[in-house]
């Protein structure tokens, strides 16, 4: 049953508990490579009742929506990463470097694919990803103690693995398949908790892997691009190249109703197309020649709480200005400060320096006045 109003509020606030047997699904973002304003590109939190959190892509923007939504960054220690376009990683950088700083006491942990060649896959990836963060993290490190927060683990898999499980812990089963999408190297993801289970596709075209592995999910996130004619109508690009981004490498809404129809999940989930008041009818109508079952159009800050009884869907009230929110941790697990590590400009900087009285430059723990 999938029910938008009875039974749970109208609106979603942060903070809501979740019951024992419960998953709770949110959009971070669900747009494209060119980010707006109320629109993210793509990202997934999966929150589940015994505690455990996860993310699915964390795409440029997404970041806001995840901080805005108050879950301590002390959980956020596991991102499964389906390919690596930027619109699906691209503030992987601020959840790194922002974590370590809150409390993240624990190393980032970040799984994804392996690609038709070495250079393109999540290894390669991750090492590139840690040189270009270096002078950041060591900066960081050197305020805050830095201590098994600054670091950042990067678990490759092979991308042409039909099946495989890639994550299992705590009663949690996280299994990756291929998607096509572009180039060989894409995944996509299938959680499975208490019977309960969320299918992300990413990026991809219709596929005998997502009807395998899509079969019966309780939530199925599959893309949908926003039909050829009007994208270019909307964008200005010639239709050709409309079509050959909709269709060549991307998915309509009448394939991704095809594949709904042969997986037959509780809830359909489109995302990653441009919203637009005056595009949601072309999309369901190209949608509804192939699907007639219950679907939803996902915007940022989407939320759905699944029970094996139904499934509630809700928008999160969220805001504009969020703060930090603390973990449970009973203590700071930072190692202390090193004075001489942040101190460690050249003489000559050093030397221009305008000290002003009453400021403390370096501080240590128990020190704070």
């Amino acid at each position: 049953m999938t029910d938008a109003t009875s039974r749970a509020p109208n609106f979603f606030h942060p903070g809501e508990p979740l019951a024992a047997d419960e998953m709770r699904i949110t959009a971070l973002g669900t747009g494209m490579p060119f980010v707006r304003r109320w629109q993210a590109s793509a990202g997934w939190l999966v929150e589940l009742g015994n505690g455990d959190v996860f993310i699915f892509d964390l795409g440029t923007a997404s970041m806001t929506n995840l901080n805005a939504l108050g879950v301590p960054h002390g959980k956020l220690d596991k991102v499964f990463l389906t390919h690596l376009h930027v619109d699906h990683w691209g503030d992987l950088t601020s959840l790194y470097a922002v974590g370590m700083v809150r409390d993240r006491f624990t190393p980032l942990h970040v799984w994804g694919p392996s690609g038709p060649e070495p250079h393109l896959g999540t290894a390669a990836f991750g090492e590139a990803f840690s040189r270009a963060m270096a002078w950041d993290i060591e900066t960081r490190i050197a305020v805050t103690g830095g201590g098994a927060g600054a670091e950042i683990v990067f678990h490759e898999f092979d991308y042409l693995a039909a099946r495989k499980e890639v994550y299992a812990e705590h009663g949690v089963t996280i299994t990756a398949f291929p998607a096509l999408h572009c180039l060989d190297g894409p995944n996509s993801y299938r959680l499975d908790w208490n019977g309960l289970s969320f299918v992300y596709l990413g990026d991809g075209k219709p596929s005998q892997f997502i009807v395998d592995n899509g079969q019966n999910a309780d939530v199925l996130v599959h893309e949908a691009f926003v039909p050829a004619h009007e994208y270019a109508r909307k964008t200005h690009l010639p239709l050709h190249v409309a079509q050959n981004i909709a269709h060549g490498v991307h998915c309509p809404p009448r394939s991704a109703g095809k594949i709904f129809s042969l997986t037959r999940p509780r809830l359909a989930v489109l995302y990653h197309l441009m919203r637009g008041e005056d595009l949601t009818v072309p999309i369901l109508d190209d949608l509804r020649l192939t699907y007639a079952g219950p679907v939803t159009i996902a915007e940022d800050l989407m939320v759905f709480n699944v029970t094996a009884e139904r499934i509630t869907q809700r928008m999160a009230v969220v805001p504009d200005l969020a703060w930090p929110v603390p973990s449970d941790r009973a203590v700071d697990e930072r190692p202390p400060i090193d004075p001489a590590r942040m101190a460690r400009l050249s003489p000559t900087l050093q030397a221009a320096e305008i000290p002003v009285e009453g400021v403390e430059t370096t501080v240590r723990a128990g020190e704070a006045k």
